[in-house]
């Protein structure tokens, strides 16, 4: 029989066999590049657009006003790169925006 602990265990400890057993550790690896966007693109980029999905290696991104959709595009080279180094070659091999999200028709967003 194995020795239990006892008392509180801090959640990085325990999280990666409660998702193992879940069933959802490959689906968190799969999603992993998404949570990166923020650090990838930049902090600044980073508050104006986000990483929605991640298909056949084309990065879906969203943007909060097309200036941004329109500085992403320019910097996507740099941008793909950066994941590529990170996550391995071929991770993402192109980056498609999402048509008009709810996230721009949101109440305070920028159009």
């Amino acid at each position: 029989m194995s020795e239990r602990r006892r008392g509180p265990q801090p959640l990085s400890r325990i999280l990666p066999d409660v998702l193992r057993q879940a069933g959802l550790d490959e689906r968190l690896e799969e999603r992993a590049p998404l949570l990166r966007w923020p650090e990838i693109a930049g902090e600044e980029i980073g508050r104006h657009t986000r990483a929605v999905d991640l298909q056949e290696s084309e990065l879906i991104l969203e943007a909060d006003h097309g200036v941004w959709r329109q500085e992403v595009t320019m910097l996507a080279p740099a941008i793909i790169e950066k994941f590529n180094a990170i996550f391995g070659a071929g991770t993402v091999t192109a980056i498609r925006w999402r048509e008009r999200s709810v996230w721009q028709r949101r109440p305070g967003r920028n159009r």
